[in-house]
């Protein structure tokens, strides 16, 4: 893992010393510079710093060049097939960096042929001196975050948005619709962000630069696969086997020590599983105190125990958890409405005292069906008028509507559009809540999900709850629970994989039948059958506790004040947009009983993100 930055801006040398500082943190082990002259004018700058996984040589320093000249590279993230790409090239290689491996195949190939090609985590740009072209890409499933300005005839891109506002200079100022977005859906899915101007790049998507033309395309270029297993559950469990333990092995390439994050999950525990069989490994895991039903210190231990790894764990405790919030938010660099990203602070710190590399078990539950939401699209494909009338006034009674998630399910009953009922399914406010904060500002959450919808449409036709666990790969998985475990994760210069996101195991995964992964009873189906091959029945089937910080409860008594002072600073930048008013409400009705936890952590990080990122005015365009 590393810190990438590109720009055709002319920046002085402060400026350039500036933006590689604010990258350091995710490649201290060095760090470079490239000034590239254009044909037509001008220049390219690439930086990188770097975070030394594979060959740990100055062989794999960057920026680097191919070969013959013509391609110059920054890249952040791994290739794990590397080493089989390197048979299809007739170059001698300098060293064993993976680096060096994408960048000859660039010079052999060209930009699509080598992005069908990897397996692997990244986010890249590449120039190519011939045609003058500027290629910035980011991995299928969105594990690495890359963010680009296109503005008076230049272009702008990093892993991270502090040193593409750094170049461009100015204040950056609020998008009203992303913030109606992020009201929606507690995240802001690519490629848009918060901030005016600033953009993500989807997940399986590239950009191509022009700088003579100032001409920018963005492409969509994964190939989905469209084939289907026709085999038995059995066949199905035994090739699923075999594919996880690939996927497994290939993750584990590293010349530097290797652990896992280890909750007390099935996910996790069958990757340690399939890991400690390969090399020595050591558990991490972080918990909040036993009186906690969600904390999995317990569960992770006894994991750790049946499979004889060592286990080191730590736990957070709430008042020293609230004083690292701000710095939390600061390195995200976006709010987002998941408690998680105050454990993965503490687990991250944790395992980089021993580690440079950490697996996974995350991106299971949507490829799998793991979630709830999917048993409602189960539920409209097999009764789709019963379910409306039936089911849907339960949202507002009793035990539904204190369960905020079967509340919200149950709410989407009858809303027949594919996309405003996914939308409605994965909403953090609803529609009349979000337009009390955020008067007069529609969020087009809808539009968003029809991108991936018409993307799927091409390919091949799938049940409903199919096309949901698709979207959520790439659009929710992506740019909210991905986003925050890389940017958490390389605040410690600390490298997370994800196995379960294999590329080959997951073009395996979409070909299984439905049934196979997900029905109205039971979810990851096959997965769990194959997990019992390696793991006790008792770790496999224990209920889903999620990563969860307790934050509704400490909200309202050992943070109440800390928060209610985040919350309702009349100073904060965001009310030059949100109804204050409207924000105290929810968190007065958070106090009197209905939890609103989720809502209140999305508006308190909200409000430490505009202090941090936009100061006291917010004005201003990068």
């Amino acid at each position: 893992m590393c810190g990438i930055f590109g720009t055709t801006l002319r920046l002085d040398e402060g400026t350039l010393a500036q933006t590689l500082g604010l990258l350091r943190h995710r490649g201290p082990d060095s760090q470079g510079t490239s000034r590239i002259p254009l044909k037509a004018g001008g220049e390219i700058t690439l930086q990188h710093t770097r975070l030394a996984i594979q060959d740990l040589s100055e062989a794999g320093h960057q920026p680097m060049s191919s070969g013959c000249g013509r391609w110059h590279i920054v890249f952040n993230g791994e290739i794990y097939n590397h080493y089989d790409m390197r048979r299809d090239l007739s170059v001698t290689f300098r060293g064993t960096s993976d680096t060096e491996t994408l960048v000859e195949y660039l010079a052999a190939y060209g930009i699509e042929k080598t992005l069908h090609r990897l397996n692997g985590i990244f986010a890249f740009a590449a120039f190519d001196t011939e045609s003058q072209r500027l290629y910035v890409a980011r991995d299928p499933y969105g594990t690495k975050p890359l963010y680009y300005v296109h503005k008076n005839g230049h272009l702008t891109v990093s892993s991270e948005i502090k040193p593409v506002l750094c170049a461009n200079g100015g204040a950056p100022e609020f998008d009203p619709t992303g913030l109606a977005i992020f009201l929606r859906l507690r995240y802001v899915p690519s490629p848009d962000t918060l901030l005016h101007g600033v953009r993500r790049l989807r997940a399986e998507h590239f950009l191509e630069y022009d700088p003579a033309m100032d001409a920018l395309a963005v492409r969509h270029y994964h190939r989905a696969n469209t084939a289907r297993f026709a085999g038995s559950i059995d066949e199905a469990v035994e090739a699923y086997h075999t594919r996880l333990g690939e996927a497994v092995g290939r993750q584990l390439l590293s010349d530097v020590p290797v652990g896992i994050l280890l909750s007390g999950g099935i996910d996790s525990a069958l990757v340690a599983s399939l890991a400690c069989k390969e090399k020595e490994i050591t558990a991490y895991t972080v918990g909040f105190g036993a009186e906690y039903p969600d904390c999995e210190l317990d569960d992770a231990r006894e994991t750790a125990r049946v499979l004889g790894i060592e286990h080191r764990s730590v736990t957070v405790d709430p008042v020293s958890l609230i004083d690292e919030l701000p710095k939390i938010i600061h390195s995200i660099e976006e709010p987002l409405g998941t408690t998680s990203v105050m454990a993965m602070w503490g687990l991250s710190e944790l395992a980089k005292r021993d580690v440079t590399v950490v697996l996974t078990g995350q991106g299971s539950d949507e490829p799998w069906g793991g979630y709830r939401r999917y048993k409602i699209e189960h539920l409209m494909t097999r009764a789709p008028f019963l379910a409306w009338p039936v089911l849907r006034p339960l949202a507002g009674l009793g035990a539904f509507a204190r369960d905020e998630g079967m509340a919200r399910g149950l709410a989407c009953l009858g809303v027949n559009n594919v996309a405003r009922r996914f939308g409605a399914a994965y909403a953090l406010f609803d529609e009349d809540d979000a337009d009390r904060l955020l008067p007069g500002v529609k969020a087009p959450v809808a539009e968003g999900i029809e991108y991936w919808l018409d993307l799927l449409a091409k390919n091949e036709r799938l049940p409903s709850a199919e096309r949901m666990m698709r979207v959520d790969t790439h659009m929710n998985l992506a740019d909210d629970l991905l986003l925050y475990g890389d940017k958490i994760s390389m605040a410690f210069a600390l490298e997370a994989r994800v196995p379960m996101l294999d590329k080959d195991l997951m073009a395996f995964i979409e070909s299984l039948p439905l049934e196979y992964r997900s029905t109205l009873r039971r979810t990851k189906i096959v997965h769990k059958l194959a997990a019992e091959r390696y793991l006790p029945a008792a770790i496999v089937h224990r209920p889903k506790k999620g990563f969860r910080v307790p934050f509704s409860d400490w909200s309202r008594n050992v943070w109440k004040d800390t928060v209610a002072s985040g919350l309702l600073d009349e100073t904060n930048p965001m009310y030059g947009l949100l109804d204050r008013s409207a924000v105290e409400k929810t968190w007065r009705r958070h106090l009197s009983g209905q939890d609103l936890g989720r809502q209140i952590f999305a508006l308190l990080t909200l409000a430490l993100w505009s202090r941090s990122m936009l100061g006291g005015t917010g004005k201003g365009n990068p």
